[in-house]
């Protein structure tokens, strides 16, 4: 019988490495208690096609009052033939056609996935998908060929803006496109991924990294959205060349529903339940606390810890216990720590999501100074009336965004607080 050294050698490993996880997870089980969760409260939550339904009507009510900012008419008074609030001949019709597309694509795509949820029917939504991406891709591209026909070459750059935009940010992905929401590899119920309480660290590192993938990816189609929502109000201003209109308040409109596409996205992509999944994560994550860099630690502390265990990934560490890595002393922050010491997206992690309430009551209160200034602006003496309707319609539907912020304000502080009385009293 032959020796083979290579795979006794890889054997002894892998048999020295599930020894340690062994042991690591014996000592961590023994040693530390796991965080107890409270359960979520029922509340309504907005579905998806409801939510793509709302940012449809949003976008195209903007840039419809875009429009009657630009090419609005006096049509109350006798001396004028027309009785239309718009000059509509003076609009380029493609370029209502290309705002129609691109407002109602992600409601439309929605609308036809409802049909196909389930999984046995991959290939039907993979035809869907790509049938009516392609569909959608090549009447923009229609649309744009002639406006390009009709007018600079300016133009080129106007219509290539979103486009370079979303390939720096999606690159060649077609899903983003098509959905606001998408699921990644993992646990999703309903378009959002689920918590499993674990005592493995491993896998709470690893549920960990998918969390924060998924939210990033989230966060790039906010940014998206109110980019793209901001250009197709934008888009009728850089075409009207040969039409007077007061630019500020064109302007003004733009950034006004820039920020309610942002309030509302942030609503819709970030609800409480979502957070409170992050959150509950973040309990079995931890942190580190990094104890030369203290200026608070004793050196007495410092000698003690100097005598202190090395850090280990498979072990589930306690409140307050001290490890090495790398060359640097950290303590444990938080009923449990699995978090890799020195990992700046681990503290990142636990820094945002620690405590979701402080993000709602920010946004909460950036709303409600938007809601403010808007209000204040219609005060002004020499406001018109179709800056006015401008303005009290996104006001209008920002306040849908200001009810949902304050409500999952309400709803974490109150829970978040019970939570805390439980966990260390």
């Amino acid at each position: 019988m032959g020796y083979d050294e290579r795979s006794d050698g890889s054997s002894s490993s892998d048999a020295q490495e599930g020894f340690q996880r062994n042991l690591a997870t014996k000592m961590g089980s023994q040693q530390v208690t796991m965080p107890k969760h409270i359960p979520f409260p029922e509340h309504a939550t907005t579905s998806e096609w409801l939510s793509e339904l709302i940012m449809c009507a949003f976008t195209m009510g903007a840039a419809i009052v875009q429009f009657i900012n630009i090419y609005r008419t006096n049509w109350w008074l006798p001396q004028f033939q027309t009785r239309h609030m718009v000059n509509i001949e003076l609009i380029d019709p493609y370029l209502r056609y290309l705002i129609l597309i691109l407002n109602t694509r992600r409601f439309l795509y929605c609308m036809l996935l409802a049909k196909w949820k389930s999984s046995e029917r991959r290939l039907v939504r993979l035809g869907i998908k790509y049938g009516f991406g392609g569909i959608v891709q090549v009447a923009l591209c229609y649309c744009a060929l002639k406006l390009y026909q009709q007018h600079t070459y300016m133009l080129l750059f106007y219509l290539s803006y979103p486009v370079v935009v979303y390939f720096i940010i999606f690159g060649f992905q077609l899903e983003p496109f098509l959905r606001t929401r998408f699921e990644l590899p993992g646990v999703y119920i309903n378009d959002m991924p689920v918590h499993s309480c674990t005592n493995s660290a491993t896998q709470i590192r690893d549920e960990i990294e998918t969390l924060r993938h998924d939210f990033n990816k989230r966060f790039k189609q906010l940014i998206f959205t109110c980019m793209l929502n901001a250009y197709l109000v934008l888009i009728p201003c850089l075409l009207a060349l040969s039409v007077q209109y007061n630019v500020m308040r064109a302007a003004q409109h733009c950034i006004i529903v820039c920020l309610g596409a942002f309030s509302l996205s942030a609503v819709f992509l970030y609800p409480a339940k979502y957070s409170d999944t992050l959150h509950r994560a973040t309990l079995h994550l931890g942190s580190w606390q990094r104890m030369d860099r203290d200026p608070q630690a004793a050196p007495s502390q410092l000698i003690v810890a100097a005598n202190a265990q090395t850090w280990s990934k498979y072990t589930v560490y306690g409140h307050a216990q001290v490890v090495k890595h790398n060359g640097a002393l950290y303590r444990s922050h938080g009923l449990v720590t699995v978090a890799t010491p020195g990992n700046a997206s681990h503290v990142r992690f636990y820094k945002l999501f620690h405590n979701p309430t402080v993000i709602y009551s920010t946004l909460a209160t950036l709303q409600a100074a938007v809601l403010l200034v808007e209000i204040a602006s219609l005060s002004a003496a020499s406001i018109e009336w179709h800056f006015v309707l401008s303005i009290s319609f996104v006001a209008f539907t920002s306040m849908v965004a200001f009810f949902k912020l304050v409500r999952d304000y309400l709803i974490t502080k109150h829970l978040y607080k019970a939570e805390c009385a439980s966990i260390y009293n």
